[in-house]
Protein backbone atom coordinates (compact mmCIF):
# COMPACT_ATOMS: atom_id res chain seq x y z
CA UNK A 1 0.00 0.00 0.00
CA UNK A 2 2.72 2.53 0.79
CA UNK A 3 4.27 1.57 -2.72
CA UNK A 4 1.06 2.77 -4.21
CA UNK A 5 0.62 6.11 -2.30
CA UNK A 6 4.03 6.82 -3.16
CA UNK A 7 3.77 5.71 -6.54
CA UNK A 8 0.77 8.11 -7.02
CA UNK A 9 2.58 11.11 -4.86
CA UNK A 10 5.15 10.79 -7.39
CA UNK A 11 2.86 10.80 -10.45
CA UNK A 12 1.24 14.13 -9.07
CA UNK A 13 4.42 15.56 -8.11
CA UNK A 14 5.58 15.18 -11.84
CA UNK A 15 2.63 16.91 -12.84
CA UNK A 16 3.42 19.97 -10.43
CA UNK A 17 7.04 19.98 -11.84
CA UNK A 18 6.06 20.22 -15.27
CA UNK A 19 3.70 22.58 -14.92
CA UNK A 20 6.15 25.07 -12.99
CA UNK A 21 8.17 24.51 -16.20
CA UNK A 22 5.67 25.63 -18.23
CA UNK A 23 4.60 28.77 -16.34
CA UNK A 24 8.26 29.67 -15.81
CA UNK A 25 8.65 29.55 -19.99
CA UNK A 26 5.77 32.22 -19.68
CA UNK A 27 7.03 34.74 -16.82
CA UNK A 28 9.88 36.61 -17.21
CA UNK A 29 13.19 36.81 -14.76
CA UNK A 30 12.13 39.72 -13.22
CA UNK A 31 8.71 39.00 -12.57
CA UNK A 32 7.73 39.02 -8.70
CA UNK A 33 6.49 35.36 -9.40
CA UNK A 34 9.37 33.94 -10.62
CA UNK A 35 11.19 33.51 -7.69
CA UNK A 36 8.25 31.91 -5.94
CA UNK A 37 7.61 29.50 -9.13
CA UNK A 38 11.79 28.81 -8.47
CA UNK A 39 11.15 27.72 -5.14
CA UNK A 40 7.97 26.03 -5.57
CA UNK A 41 10.23 23.70 -7.95
CA UNK A 42 12.30 22.88 -5.71
CA UNK A 43 10.36 22.06 -3.34
CA UNK A 44 8.49 19.83 -5.43
CA UNK A 45 11.49 18.24 -6.71
CA UNK A 46 13.02 17.12 -3.16
CA UNK A 47 9.67 15.47 -2.22
CA UNK A 48 9.71 13.99 -5.52
CA UNK A 49 13.15 12.49 -4.33
CA UNK A 50 12.12 11.47 -0.68
CA UNK A 51 8.54 9.99 -2.76
CA UNK A 52 11.59 7.73 -4.48
CA UNK A 53 13.33 6.77 -1.59
CA UNK A 54 9.96 5.09 -0.15
CA UNK A 55 9.21 3.48 -3.31
CA UNK A 56 12.76 2.15 -2.99
CA UNK A 57 12.49 1.28 0.40
CA UNK A 58 9.45 -0.31 0.18
CA UNK A 59 10.58 -2.77 -2.93
CA UNK A 60 12.88 -4.12 -0.44
CA UNK A 61 10.62 -4.96 2.63
CA UNK A 62 9.93 -8.46 2.88
CA UNK A 63 5.99 -9.29 1.93
CA UNK A 64 5.61 -12.13 4.25
CA UNK A 65 7.14 -11.04 7.62
CA UNK A 66 7.94 -13.89 9.98
CA UNK A 67 6.99 -13.75 13.58
CA UNK A 68 10.01 -14.06 16.10
CA UNK A 69 9.83 -13.86 19.88
CA UNK A 70 11.35 -11.23 21.73
CA UNK A 71 13.95 -13.77 23.46
CA UNK A 72 15.06 -14.62 19.76
CA UNK A 73 15.61 -10.98 18.92
CA UNK A 74 17.53 -9.96 21.82
CA UNK A 75 20.00 -12.61 21.70
CA UNK A 76 21.58 -12.12 18.07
Amino acid sequence: MAAAAAHDLNNELTVIVNSVDCALGTVDAEHPAHQLLLVLRASAQRCAWKASGLLNFSARVNPNPVRASFEFLIER
